[in-house]
């Protein structure tokens, strides 16, 4: 399985992916046993429903499922508001509530090493809000201080003020700077420059047809026009650097989503595994539910053509795998499975990245 040097680290702390996609499927098909690569943990949570009896969390990195774990901690620990004020989501600001976050941290019953661990990493970072000190969203943030540069903050205020989409589409048309951008993904949006800022050589190996540039552009475009930008995440990341709408707050981060959450984890058990996600798969039986990530984008070789035939023992008669494709399509055998993602047609229009190409297969019930 991979080693790759990427995943050996703290390179989530707000998430990559918008979970709404998954969220929406599980909400349909309540599964029971559910796997999901960790993240930051805000990515897997939200999978939580009223029949689900146990969470795999599965990540190489360790930090990563202690984050996870800080962040059990919050939902089982925390009423909704201090939630937002130790996260520092909108309503607040991630560089304020330092001594608040002192005492919510004290209050969250973690472990001695999960307790050390934290205090070392809020005191490093002056007990502001660690949302956006991993490796992803700080490679983010750089890239809104360059659109900031060429745009101007009047500008980008003036975007993501737009509370009606045909103004949006008419701010769009007449005064988006549609050539200044094209030359900033350019500059930003290739693979040199994510190889330096956060792959360190491991970026991936794309075989889609357009270049990065069509790539970023048609996903940037769907963003603009599907929704508002304020209620995308990732786009007040990509402008703004942190999120500063509270439409634009994770679903962990929205009140009823936090308080699903709250109440599922009372009847269902969490485990977490520090391993390789097909390894862990494999050691499993009966799953109703896989949210993969973009892991298999990485893959290469025997392991990117058998991953689908190696898991898909480990599903239950309709179990469901959702794969996030970046870049890359993994040239898998997709025997034993029906795609089903026409079904969700809906929810990958209103998806706030844009930048996976996302299949939804579902393994063929036994006859």
């Amino acid at each position: 399985m991979t080693t790759k040097e990427y995943f050996y680290a703290l390179n989530y702390t707000l998430a990559n992916e918008d979970t709404q996609f998954e969220f929406e499927i599980v909400k349909k098909t309540k599964p029971q046993r559910i796997v999901s690569v960790c993240g930051s943990g805000s990515r897997a949570f939200p999978l939580l429903t009223e029949n689900t009896e146990e969470l795999y969390l599965v990540d190489l990195s360790k930090e990563q499922l202690m984050l996870a774990k800080l962040r059990e901690a919050c939902f089982r620990n925390l009423s909704f508001d201090e939630f937002l004020l130790f996260w520092g989501y909108p309503p607040y600001r991630p560089k304020e509530n330092q001594e608040k976050r002192k005492e919510i941290l004290s209050k969250l019953n973690l472990d001695i090493e999960h307790d050390n661990y934290f205090k070392n990493l809020f005191d490093k970072n002056n007990w502001e809000s660690i949302l956006y000190i991993g490796k992803w969203e700080k490679t983010f943030a750089f890239f809104s201080k360059i659109v900031n540069k060429v745009f101007g903050e009047k500008l980008i205020k003036e975007f993501f003020e737009r509370k009606d989409l045909a103004e949006q589409e008419k701010f769009v048309k007449e005064k988006f700077p549609h050539l200044k951008w094209k030359v900033i993904m350019g500059i930003l949006g290739n693979k040199a420059l994510f190889n330096a800022l956060l792959y360190k050589g491991d970026f991936i190996k794309k075989n889609v047809d357009e270049t990065y540039i069509e790539y970023y552009d048609k996903a940037f475009k769907q963003l603009m026009s599907h929704d508002l930008v304020r209620t995308s995440y990732f786009m007040q990341l990509c402008f703004l650097g942190e999120i500063r709408y509270p439409e634009g707050n994770l679903l962990e981060a929205q009140k009823g989503a936090f308080n699903k959450i709250k109440k599922c984890l009372k009847s269902c058990e969490v485990f977490y595994q520090e391993k390789d996600i097909i390894s862990a798969i494999k050691d499993l039986d009966d799953i109703d539910f896989i949210s993969i990530s973009d892991v298999p984008s990485y893959f290469s070789g025997d392991l990117e053509k058998e991953f689908f035939q190696i898991i898909q023992p480990s599903l239950s008669p309709k179990g469901i795998v959702v794969n996030r494709n970046y870049l890359r399509i993994p040239e898998a055998k997709r025997d034993n499975y029906q795609d089903i993602t026409n079904n969700y047609q809906k929810e990958l229009a209103a998806e706030k990245v844009q930048m996976y190409r996302i299949e939804v297969l579902q393994n063929q019930e036994e006859v």
